[in-house]
């Protein structure tokens, strides 16, 4: 299958092919069989995206979200799940999970993409808005659930008062939520263009912020719970990566995923 992305979809090939290729490895930290089948049925030139830092930071945060995940959903087995941006994700199908209700968010092009490669079904729904396009939550049959919003490669996109927006339209249509949410710090927002993997694309990075604390003080509504560094789950992916989360100023300009809780 030929496909035609530019700008911020593109950049959604960047995690499937990382998940595919981790999955394929000896030792693998995630298995992702759908994302080597979806991989073998598009046509595209995927070894623009073969670099190390962008394969481990995928693999890593997608250890965390499913990890944060999967606890969630033990803790909540009927829990609406709701993935904001979500590209080409698949992590319903990595979650074990009984009655949970699953609802995968994108721009309508990536829908329409998404409904070619992978199925809906009774606990699976595809939604073709833009996130700031709150008509999406009237979608989205919640009510007496726990709710998890995952925002993950969404925010830096956006620029602040966007995301600013985003939370108060969240505030007010699931007022008790739990979210993650992936941030990256402000430097390395400003340097689309030196990323391994995005300058190969058309995307420019338009936000960033510090901590998961300040997203506290961002958005109304919605208290920090706690953060995880991308560098915690790369401690023995060899010296370089160990010494670099030793070092204070790389380690705080890396990404991270963000738990927030609105009570």
């Amino acid at each position: 299958m030929k496909i035609e992305l530019r700008g911020v979809q593109e950049t959604l090939l960047i995690p499937l092919i990382a998940r595919a290729t981790e999955t394929k490895c000896t030792n693998p930290r995630i298995k992702d069989d759908k994302a080597v089948e979806i991989v073998s049925k598009i046509e595209y030139d995927f070894g623009k995206f073969d670099k190390k830092m962008s394969q481990e930071g995928v693999i890593a945060r997608t250890m965390i979200l499913d990890r944060e995940t999967q606890d969630f959903v033990n803790q909540h087995q009927d829990a609406v799940c709701i993935s904001l941006g979500c590209g080409l994700d698949t992590r319903y199908h990595r979650i074990r999970h009984n009655q949970v209700q699953w609802y995968n968010l994108d721009f309508p092009e990536v829908i329409s993409l998404r409904k070619k490669l992978l199925c809906e079904n009774t606990n699976v729904h595809f939604i073709g808005k833009s996130a700031l396009d709150m008509r999406w939550a009237d979608m989205v049959a919640a009510e007496g659930r726990e709710v998890l919003i995952i925002m993950e490669g969404l925010l830096m996109y956006f620029t602040e008062a966007e995301a600013i927006q985003l939370f108060d339209m969240i505030r007010n249509h699931f007022p008790k939520c739990t979210m993650l949410v992936e941030i990256m710090n402000p430097f390395i927002a400003r340097h689309s263009k030196q990323h391994d993997t995005v300058k190969k694309t058309d995307a420019v990075f338009r936000w960033g912020i510090r901590s998961g604390k300040a997203m506290e003080n961002l958005c109304e509504g919605p208290h920090f719970v706690r953060e995880w560094n991308l560098f915690d789950e790369l401690r023995d992916r060899g010296p370089g990566f160990w010494l670099a989360g030793k070092l204070p100023f790389i380690r705080n300009i890396n990404n991270k995923i963000v738990k927030l809780v609105a009570q």
